[in-house]
Formats: C-alpha cells, sequence, structure tokens
C-alpha cells in the first residue's frame, strides 16, 4: 500500500517535482511532506500566504525527499464537528398554583405556649412554630389559605387538629401562622379561608 501511494505521488509529479494541493493541506505540511524550506516553496509558486485553495497545483523545489519514505507524510486529521453556537432546552411547564374548592369566613384564633409539644387529634406533636392549624371538621391534611382581608396578607396552614372550642370561631391558627397575618396581639380577627384542592408549591 506504501509503495503504491509512493507511485502514485511520483506518478502525479510527472518529470519535474510538483503537487495538488489537497483540502486541509497547508503550506507548513506541504514543506515538510517534500522535505523543503516553507520559505523557498513559497518563493517558488508565488505564495503570500495560507489557506491554498485545494486543486492548485504546486511547483516543488528539488529536496533529497524520498517518495519511499511515507513515515514523512503526516496525514492531516479528519475534521471534527463543531458543536451549535447555541443549545435551546425546553423548560419545564410552570407549576399550577393549588385552585380553592371553597370558601368560608369568619373568626380566626390562635394558640400556642401552652400547648406546644402536646399530642393533636391527629396524634401529631404540636409545634408552635409550624404553619398548622386546628378545625371542627375539616380532614386532617387539608391544605387552607388563610386570608386577613384588611391586610392582604395570608398563610397556607395543614389541618391537624380539632378546635377551636369557643363557638363564633372557625378555625385556631398556630402562633406561627399568626405571626404571618399579623395577628399575634389581637387574638382574633376576620378571616376568609380558602381550602385548595392540593399542597401548593414550596
Amino acid at each position: 500500500m506504501k509503495r503504491w501511494f509512493a507511485l502514485a505521488l511520483l506518478g502525479g509529479m510527472g518529470l519535474g517535482q510538483g503537487y495538488v494541493v489537497q483540502p486541509g493541506d497547508t503550506l507548513e505540511r506541504i514543506a515538510r511532506l517534500f522535505q523543503v524550506p516553507v520559505a523557498e516553496l513559497m518563493l517558488a509558486n508565488g505564495l503570500i500566504e495560507d489557506p491554498l485553495p485545494a486543486g492548485l497545483e504546486l511547483t516543488i523545489p528539488p529536496s533529497e525527499w524520498n517518495p519511499m519514505n511515507l513515515e514523512v507524510l503526516p496525514l492531516p486529521d479528519p475534521p471534527q464537528p463543531k458543536p451549535p453556537p447555541w443549545v435551546f432546552l425546553r423548560l419545564p411547564p410552570a407549576p399550577k398554583e393549588p385552585r380553592a374548592r371553597s370558601v368560608q369566613e369568619g373568626l380566626a384564633s390562635w394558640y400556642g405556649g401552652r400547648f406546644h409539644g402536646r399530642r393533636t387529634a391527629s396524634g401529631e406533636r404540636f409545634d408552635k412554630f409550624q404553619l398548622t392549624a386546628a378545625h371542627r371538621n375539616l380532614p386532617f391534611g387539608t391544605w387552607v389559605r388563610v386570608v386577613n382581608p384588611r391586610s392582604g396578607r395570608s398563610v397556607v396552614v395543614r389541618i391537624n387538629d380539632r378546635g377551636p372550642h369557643t363557638r363564633g370561631r372557625i378555625i385556631d391558627l398556630s402562633y406561627g401562622a399568626a405571626l404571618r397575618l399579623g395577628m399575634e396581639r389581637q387574638g382574633i380577627l376576620w378571616v376568609r379561608l380558602e381550602i385548595l384542592d392540593r399542597r401548593p408549591q414550596p
């Protein structure tokens, strides 16, 4: 195979020493190929700089190049595919807000201190800093948005207890939830309850 390639090069040169530029060829590679200085190669062909157009016939200055010594014939690296300049990723759909199944209005109260650490009606231990609440008949685990209509502040709580045990009130909030609504000093507040169909995204 090497001998055939060398004979092909000799046949392409004819009587004079010449070379047809191949795609990806550079002056430096051709000069190394035929063991001639780059300056002489440029001078012999009136060249100024790379890149060389494929198919251009070059005159090769005389040299001691041996066409049978193919070890000096560096092959160009195969072209590597260029990565696309931009990669567009489809964004995941925005999570939908939970919808209110029903709405209730009335007075809310809060509880904390002396009940902290005790068992709730659901069996959980009450933590006054968690966003939980007591309701008379909503299932445990129900998520409720409690809105202060006057200020617009709201908080989402999880029902884990039963109450309130005082007539005229519709929900008993933890101390942490009361802080979110700004009702920790007054004790009771007129609120709107929005019973949600699922847990809201954090």
